[in-house]
């Protein structure tokens, strides 16, 4: 009976530590939300938040059926883009904008005019 509970209690501890798995659309948000937000208070942006969203939103969602219809993992691909250049953000804000995004790190998963996401940014 003991092992089992061992078992259980290891088994138990194993789950729950990775990322949500989050959509497409609900990553697009997510990355849209981040950019913009870095934009405002990083970059000094005086555009309105709600119309850069909504123009980073769109950007992704007129990749999408590109991304679904190309190469196999392109869309996995573009899906990796926006965690990275999310947590790049999310880690500038973190830090007050006293840490730049690893633009190096964006670029090298992203590619070269964001061509991981079809141009997407």
């Amino acid at each position: 009976m003991r092992r089992f509970l061992v078992v259980g209690v290891l088994l138990a501890g194993c789950g729950g530590s990775e990322e949500p798995q989050l959509s497409y659309t609900e990553l697009a948000e997510r990355t849209a939300a981040a950019m913009c937000t870095y934009a405002e208070r990083c970059d000094g942006s005086t555009g309105p938040y709600e119309q850069c969203v909504a123009e980073v939103l769109a950007a992704y969602a007129a990749v999408e059926p590109e991304l679904n219809g190309g190469v196999s993992g392109a869309k996995s691909g573009c899906v990796q883009c926006m965690r990275i250049r999310t947590e790049e953000l999310e880690s500038a804000l973190a830090s007050e904008c006293q840490r730049a995004p690893d633009a190096a790190r964006v670029s090298a998963v992203c590619g070269v005019d964001d061509s991981a996401c079809a141009g997407a940014p």
